[in-house]
């Protein structure tokens, strides 16, 4: 597999909402990156080991390639960013994402198909809570958000 790690824009290092857009836009083609070679060190690089949906995408898709399997398809794929740019009491920011996924078959190591996870046409919301440290962002979480009934 010759899959290219993406490349960091210089703009997904500044602590502005621009800043905070091209780190996310990035941080999901990381993800996708990871899901595609098993590769999560870059992700991992930027993203808070206390990432729960994190560690769950790495362990499925570790899992899937731990056997000799594989799986194609199901990049994610940003629709639209939002963000107050407002600090949390932990420093932290929130966004909001909406997000679609491709189609994802999962295959064994003699290429037959164990799995297909349909796509996510319609775009769904998700929250994203970033840190900006220093010099750059850290993904903290992401996940569904929360609404009130």
């Amino acid at each position: 597999m010759n899959i290219p790690v993406p490349e960091k824009p210089a703009l997904a290092d500044e602590n502005t909402v621009e800043g905070l857009e091209a780190f996310t836009e990035w941080w999901f083609a990381l993800l996708n990156y990871a899901q595609a070679t098993n590769d999560f060190e870059p992700l991992w690089a930027v993203t808070d080991t206390g990432c729960k949906n994190c560690k769950n995408i790495a362990e499925t898709t570790g899992d899937t390639y731990a056997t000799g399997g594989w799986q194609s398809g199901g990049e994610v794929s940003l629709e639209s960013f939002e963000t107050k740019f407002r600090r949390t009491a932990t420093g932290s920011v929130d966004s909001f994402v909406s997000l679609v996924q491709h189609e994802l078959t999962v295959f064994d190591p003699n290429g037959e198909s164990l799995e297909e996870v349909p796509a996510i046409a319609e775009p769904t919301l998700r929250k994203l809570i970033a840190l900006y440290e220093t010099d750059h962002w850290t993904m903290l979480d992401f996940g569904t958000v929360e609404v009130a009934s």
